[in-house]
C-alpha cells in the first residue's frame, strides 16, 4: 500500500536530511522553466486571472519538472498568487517557502511550518502573494520538498484588475481521518462583491488509484488547475471566482477516492 511505503521512506530519509542541512533549503534550480503568457481569452475587466501555470514533483522523482514557472509578461498593476499542495519529506523547522527571482513573495498562509516533521501524513497547502511586482518576467521557484518521498503541485496565477492591492480575507483547513469524503474551507472575514477569491485543496490516500475523482468546482467557480494523480502525488484542484455578493466565502471539494486519510485547503480574497 502506498502510505506504508511512503512512511518507510520518510523516516530514515528525513533523519539523513536533517543531519545534512539547516533550516534554509539548498539551492534550487530555476531551469528549465514553464513559460506562461496572458491568455487572450481571459476576461477583459474586473478582478480576474489572466494567466496560470502548474508544475509537479512526482513521488520518488525528487525534483520538480519543470524546475520553475515563469510569468512572461507581468504588467504594471498585476499581482502574482502562488499556491501549492505538497507532501514534505522534511524535518521540523525546514523552510517550505517558494521564491520569486525578481521580487519577494509574502506569506498569506503556509501550513508547511506546522506540518513537516511534526504531523503525519506531512501534507500541507500554502498561499503566497506579490501584490506590486515589477513589470516584466518573473520566475517562481517552488518549495524544497526534501528527498524522493516529497511530492506536490505548484500553481502560479497572474491576477489583473486589483484596485487596492491587498488580501482582505483568508482561511485554511487541515483534516486527518479515515475515508475522508470531502474538505471545506472558508474565509475568516467577509469579502465584498467583486473581490477575487482563489482556493486550493489537496489530499493524500492509503491505496493507489489511477485518478482522484475530484469534484468540479460549484457553479460560478472557474477551474484553474488540477493534478489528478492519486497514485504518485498529492491530488489537488485550484479554482477562483469574483465574489458574487458580500459576505464570507466558502468552498467544499469532494472526491470519489475511498481511501483519503488527510486533506488540506486554503482560500483568500484579494481586492
Amino acid at each position: 500500500m502506498r502510505r506504508l511505503r511512503r512512511i518507510l521512506c520518510l523516516g530514515p530519509l528525513s533523519i539523513l536530511v536533517g543531519c545534512a542541512r539547516c533550516d534554509a533549503p539548498p539551492p534550487r534550480p530555476c531551469q528549465p522553466t514553464l513559460r506562461v503568457a496572458p491568455d487572450p481569452g481571459a476576461p477583459a475587466s474586473g478582478r480576474r486571472v489572466v494567466a496560470v501555470g502548474q508544475i509537479a514533483q512526482t513521488w520518488h522523482v525528487g525534483a520538480w519538472a519543470p524546475a520553475a514557472i515563469t510569468l512572461a509578461e507581468v504588467a504594471p498593476g498585476d499581482a502574482i498568487v502562488v499556491l501549492a499542495a505538497c507532501w514534505g519529506d522534511l524535518p521540523a523547522g525546514s523552510s517550505t517557502e517558494p521564491a520569486d527571482d525578481q521580487g519577494a513573495l509574502r506569506r498569506v498562509l503556509d501550513q508547511g511550518a506546522g506540518t513537516v516533521g511534526r504531523k503525519k501524513p506531512p501534507v500541507f497547502v500554502q498561499l503566497y502573494v506579490e501584490l506590486d511586482p515589477a513589470p516584466g518576467p518573473h520566475t517562481i521557484i517552488p518549495p524544497y520538498l526534501g528527498g524522493p518521498a516529497g511530492d506536490g503541485t505548484l500553481y502560479v496565477a497572474q491576477v489583473r484588475g486589483l484596485t487596492e492591492r491587498r488580501v482582505v480575507a483568508s482561511g485554511d483547513s487541515w483534516v486527518r481521518g479515515s475515508r475522508l469524503p470531502e474538505i471545506a474551507v472558508a474565509t475568516d472575514r467577509p469579502a465584498e462583491a467583486g473581490d477575487l477569491v482563489i482556493a486550493l485543496a489537496g489530499y493524500d490516500n492509503v491505496d493507489q488509484r489511477d485518478h482522484s475523482g475530484f469534484s468540479h468546482p460549484p457553479v460560478g467557480w472557474i477551474p484553474l488547475g488540477l493534478n489528478d494523480d492519486a497514485a504518485n502525488n498529492v491530488p489537488s484542484e485550484l479554482c477562483y471566482r469574483a465574489a458574487p455578493a458580500p459576505g464570507g466565502q466558502a468552498l467544499t471539494w469532494t472526491w470519489t477516492d475511498p481511501s483519503v486519510n488527510v486533506a488540506a485547503a486554503v482560500i483568500a480574497a484579494l481586492r
